[in-house]
């Protein structure tokens, strides 16, 4: 699987890039930047995630994609939400993680560990959890460089 975390006092969302599938170990982007700077991330079934993480990038438009047994984390104005088997997500109040590391991310955040750190902590305890962490900030969209 994989984990992702978000930072709520940071606007900080952190995945790992770890996939594996019957004997390949490779690493992808688990991660998107929506319209608006939102962000997004998902943990499961990577054609699942992928999926949603086009459709939102694409701003939500056509008709939305099953979940499958992806979770998906992802911002509106900077507020995170949770979609897990549909869609709309819901919100969430302070940090969240999912995925195989969640529990140990959330543990991480509640010591004082930004997602970052939370996410490259559970990497070296989770089988499934790993390479690259990348984070993406939620910035509106007039304050992002294009």
């Amino acid at each position: 699987m994989t984990t992702v975390a978000w930072k709520a006092s940071e606007k900080i969302l952190a995945a790992d890039s770890y996939a594996t599938d019957d004997g390949t170990a490779i690493q992808v982007r688990k991660t998107a930047i929506l319209p608006n700077g939102d962000v997004a991330a998902g943990a499961g079934t990577l054609y699942s995630v992928a999926r949603a993480l086009q459709w939102l990038a694409s701003g939500a438009q056509g008709d939305a994609p099953d979940l499958g047994d992806a979770t998906i984390l992802f911002t509106v104005f900077g507020e995170m939400h949770m979609a897990s088997e549909g869609w709309p997500g819901v919100p969430v109040k302070g940090d969240c993680a999912v995925g195989s590391g969640a529990q140990g991310a959330l543990v991480a955040m509640k010591m004082g560990l930004g997602a970052v750190e939370a996410v490259q902590a559970v990497a070296g305890v989770d089988p499934c959890t790993g390479g690259e962490i990348e984070a993406l900030t939620y910035k509106p969209a007039k304050a992002r460089k294009r």
